[in-house]
């Protein structure tokens, strides 16, 4: 969907621009100042969404020269791109890099055309995650289609959601488990899986904190499992938790915990108890896209959560 067809709501804020004398720079990364490379043709929308660990723009921008210093004064900027080229400190950047910075950089950017980006920046520096292990500066991270397409489609559904919705208790009650898979779809594409590789001699110790991690998330109960909550009660860092399901299982610690949260979900389908439903089931669960937990339900079992509520009702 493009930024220009969301619509406000009261969690999501819309600006729309028009005429460049009426444009005001949104300070998410850093004020800057701009000049538009055709001023006749100047439109700019951006969607403004909060969330409980950072601030989240989709920008729809236009063709201008920018100076700007980047960044942010404490956790971690960064900048996914949707369509996007530019040149960045004489660095060619296209829709395949993400930006990362730490701290406060100075950049001289020209874009030639409107891009559409992502800019968002974490409260947290995400040093835990392994992302970015620099103590100041601009990186530029080139992904994979894959993992890049992933994470445009978790950023699209996010915004859509916040589009649609107009309580911001709903919202709220689903912030979490947005940002869990918002996080784990960066982890794939600022992580990739040959920066996970154990060293050699080290798999019995992986082995072991993979065993500590299921006994853990068995205690979690009907809560769900989350990357930071079970490193935390763990006592090591998501980066590490990574490593050793990659290591010992062949899989992100994301697909792992994803599974568990599946057959979690599985389990109250099967009892076919009365006022289950699919809906609430998922969303214990911490499956906030119905449409994508669906898809991935019926890859994993073979069937619809639908169809396995009904048999368990039947017995």
């Amino acid at each position: 969907m493009p930024v220009r067809r969301l619509k406000p709501s009261r969690i999501l804020g819309i600006e729309r621009f028009s005429d460049f004398g009426e444009f005001r720079a949104n300070e998410v990364l850093g004020l800057g100042t701009s000049t538009p490379l055709r001023p006749r043709e100047f439109s700019l929308t951006r969607a403004i969404l909060p969330l409980q660990d950072g601030l989240f723009v989709l920008q729809r921008s236009f063709a201008r020269r920018l100076d700007v210093d980047i960044g942010t004064d404490r956790g971690i900027g960064l900048v996914v791109p949707f369509t996007y080229h530019s040149t960045t400190n004489g660095r060619e950047i296209d829709s395949s890099t993400v930006n990362v910075v730490r701290g406060r950089v100075p950049i001289k950017c020209v874009e030639d055309h409107p891009n559409t980006y992502l800019m968002m920046r974490f409260n947290s520096d995400m040093r835990h995650r392994g992302w970015a292990d620099y103590d100041s500066g601009l990186g530029f991270f080139r992904s994979h289609e894959a993992p890049m397409t992933r994470l445009r489609a978790v950023i699209l559904n996010m915004f859509c959601l916040a589009s649609e919705l107009n309580d911001p208790r709903q919202f709220d009650a689903l912030s979490r488990p947005i940002e869990e898979t918002l996080l784990a779809c960066l982890d794939d594409t600022l992580v990739p899986v040959d920066g996970l590789a154990a060293r050699r001699g080290s798999f019995d110790k992986h082995r072991k904190l993979v065993a500590r991690l299921d006994e853990v998330a068995a205690t979690f109960g009907s809560r769900p499992l989350y990357s930071e909550d079970l490193a935390a009660t763990l006592g090591v860092s998501v980066r590490t938790l990574q490593t050793a399901t990659n290591a010992v299982h062949g899989m992100s610690l994301h697909h792992y915990l994803r599974l568990k949260r599946l057959w979690a979900t599985r389990i109250q389908l099967m009892t076919g108890s009365a006022g289950v439903s699919v809906k609430a089931a998922a969303l214990g669960n911490g499956f906030w896209h119905l449409g994508d937990f669906s898809r991935g339900y019926r890859l994993a079992f073979g069937e619809t959560p639908s169809e396995t509520l009904a048999r368990g009702r039947r017995f």
